[in-house]
């Protein structure tokens, strides 16, 4: 199965100009990068919305909150009825964003979890400061002890499966020594694994000063996933500051 991870960068504001421009890139994503899966990151309910009225997908859902300035949040787009609508039993919106949604594919026998990755800092808005206190990375360790032992305990009654996939931006903004020798570690406790293909010095993310990272990762939890194409700095210009990734993931 093949799955596409991209921060998209969509529009703060929803003038008609950058909304037509975000579904032209959303158009030349589907084209030059196709998937099974688009998993997306940085994007408005109104620009999923119009996703769905322009037919650019047959599936897609959206989740976001309020907790901020621009209300811009994750997505999820398929042609193939892979996947519902977030599993809101087990998503917990403290983690800001770790969403997940169950997929399954008949055909290739795969059937995971699949946790949705755009970390943020703490709101913006003093009010929400000890609704969403995780800052980044932290996100994702407090959700992936949390989801665990939730799943833990829900997987005999929910039906839900021990294989799983953390995909998207991290917005680490560190090197890759640090994914590697600490970060890994911990979510190695969890027997979540690097995906094969994430090498030393590949970078994903440049910010306004021309400074390169790796920001977006794809981890895998009893599943094998390889990087199998990932797109150039020269290719998103005016389109996004992250390049989009095509990841295999296979049992």
């Amino acid at each position: 199965m093949r799955i596409t991870s991209w921060n998209c960068l969509g529009p703060r504001y929803n003038y008609d100009n950058e909304t037509q421009k975000w579904l032209n890139n959303i158009s030349w994503l589907k084209e030059f990068y196709p998937a099974n899966l688009y998993v997306i990151q940085e994007c408005s309910k109104l620009q999923i919305d119009l996703v769905r009225q322009n037919g650019l997908f047959n599936y897609a859902a959206w989740y976001g909150d309020d907790l901020d300035y621009f209300m811009r949040g994750t997505a999820i787009l398929s042609d193939t009825r892979y996947f519902t609508e977030r599993e809101e039993f087990f998503h917990n919106p403290n983690f800001r964003y770790v969403v997940p949604y169950h997929i399954k594919n008949i055909e290739e026998n795969l059937d995971f979890i699949l946790y949705n990755v755009w970390t943020k800092a703490k709101p913006i808005k003093k009010a929400y400061e000890n609704i969403a206190y995780f800052f980044y990375e932290n996100n994702v360790k407090e959700a992936i002890k949390y989801y665990t032992n939730l799943h833990d305990s829900l997987e005999t009654i929910a039906e839900m499966p021990k294989t799983s996939l953390l995909l998207g931006d991290f917005n680490f903004g560190k090197d890759d020594i640090y994914v590697k020798n600490s970060f890994s570690k911990f979510l190695l406790k969890y027997n979540f694994k690097l995906s094969e293909g994430l090498e030393d010095n590949l970078c994903t993310y440049i910010d306004s000063k021309g400074n390169k990272f790796l920001n977006d990762y794809c981890f895998t939890q009893n599943l094998s996933s390889k990087l199998i194409e990932k797109g150039s700095f020269e290719c998103i210009k005016d389109k996004s500051d992250h390049i989009p990734l095509i990841f295999e993931i296979t049992k």
